[in-house]
């Protein structure tokens, strides 16, 4: 277990698209509640570790924290978990509209050393039908900021297939994101997530949907662009400079294990997972009352731990390496549910090259669909 997860709940809004385990922060008080359940869940961790290699804090919002309340918090991790050095790579996510030099600078004091913006646009009109809260303006600014607060690696998420948004407004955003010079780029398409506003809306008939063509020129659009920008494409969604990839996100990609803090946080040891409380109401009783959080904890079997392990693996650029898939789980990838991957190649999704199998682009715009066949 090198990687820690912190989860932060709040957010200013709730977006419209967004699926994620957040809701708005009601007041201080609730966010001083949290993180004293959270410190308490921290300190309680049997578990230690000499190299933490990475720490993501997530959300929600996690810079709708006091500086204050972050730096406590990593300080925890510190002293309970293991040390946080310079070497190891230590996010935290930020909204443009929620940071500014003062509070960058002492983020980066406290020991974040990596910065992940969520700008989505750069569209003022989309930044208002997605219900961000932040303007272009601020985005530009809070990069900026970052900047002369010391921040060396900086991370932007765009989302594109917006309803309404054309080609030429997209690569308008690429455009903008890439002026800005960030180390690394995620661009995400817009998945319509159950119980969202713009599901609802959408079933609805209130909002129209990109067609599948305008997505698949998108993507295609954006793998150009950040390839000519000198930007890797490594995993579906994300591309990045020489040295620059995500190490957080890619322990997750590569099946490695990890502790999750917070409500609704994630923890994966040796092939048993478990998570917390979703409801940080829930998630805050249990540890006032000096129970556990955990919600829910299983032991995966091995056929789950080989579909994850092709899952996540042919989300990777890169794909599978045959042989070290093969040593590791006594079969070669493709003698897992053949008729899947016969599947795969009538349909022209696959190459294999160098004892390794991926998917090519057009398989990885289908991803998330065509990936799920192999779930035992």
């Amino acid at each position: 277990m090198n990687s820690v997860y912190i989860h932060i709940p709040f957010c200013l809004a709730k977006c419209g698209y967004c699926g994620f385990n957040s809701r708005p922060l009601a007041s201080d008080n609730e966010a001083g509640v949290y993180c004293s359940a959270l410190m308490k869940e921290i300190a309680n961790c049997k578990m230690k570790n000499d190299n933490l290699e990475t720490v993501y804090f997530g959300g929600g919002t996690p810079s709708l924290l006091s500086a204050r309340q972050l730096k406590d918090i990593l300080v925890r991790v510190k002293d309970n978990i293991g040390p946080v050095g310079d070497d190891c790579e230590t996010t935290i996510e930020a909204n443009p509209g929620t940071v500014d030099i003062y509070k960058l600078s002492d983020l980066r004091e406290a020991g974040f050393n990596r910065l992940s913006l969520g700008v989505q646009s750069f569209d003022p009109d989309l930044l208002k039908l997605m219900g961000r809260r932040h303007t272009a303006g601020q985005a530009l600014a809070a990069f900026s900021d970052a900047r002369q607060a010391g921040f060396r690696n900086i991370s932007l998420d765009l989302i594109f297939a917006l309803p309404g948004q054309s080609l030429e407004s997209w690569q308008t955003n690429l455009t903008k994101a890439l002026e800005l010079g960030p180390e690394h780029i995620s661009l995400y398409s817009l998945t319509y997530e159950p119980e969202t506003e713009f599901t609802r809306q959408k079933e609805q008939g209130r909002l129209t949907p990109a067609s599948e063509e305008l997505e698949e020129e998108m993507y295609l659009a954006a793998i150009e662009t950040m390839g000519s920008a000198g930007y890797a494409h490594y995993e579906v969604s994300n591309f990045a400079r020489k040295n620059f990839r995500s190490r957080h996100n890619l322990n997750y990609w590569q099946g490695g294990d990890y502790l999750g803090f917070g409500a609704g946080a994630h923890s994966h040891l040796d092939g048993k997972r478990w998570s917390n409380f979703k409801d940080p109401d829930k998630y805050i009783v249990a540890l006032e009352k000096g129970e556990s959080p955990v919600e829910m904890e299983e032991t995966l079997t091995r056929d789950q731990r080989i579909f994850e392990a092709i899952f996540l693996g042919l989300r990777m650029v890169e794909g599978i390496a045959v042989g070290e898939f093969e040593k590791k789980w006594g079969l070669a990838p493709t003698k897992y549910m053949p008729k899947v991957w016969r599947k795969l190649e009538e349909n022209y999704y696959l190459e294999k090259e160098g004892g390794r199998v991926r998917l090519n682009i057009e398989g990885l715009l289908l991803s998330d669909t065509i990936l799920a066949d192999f779930a035992p």
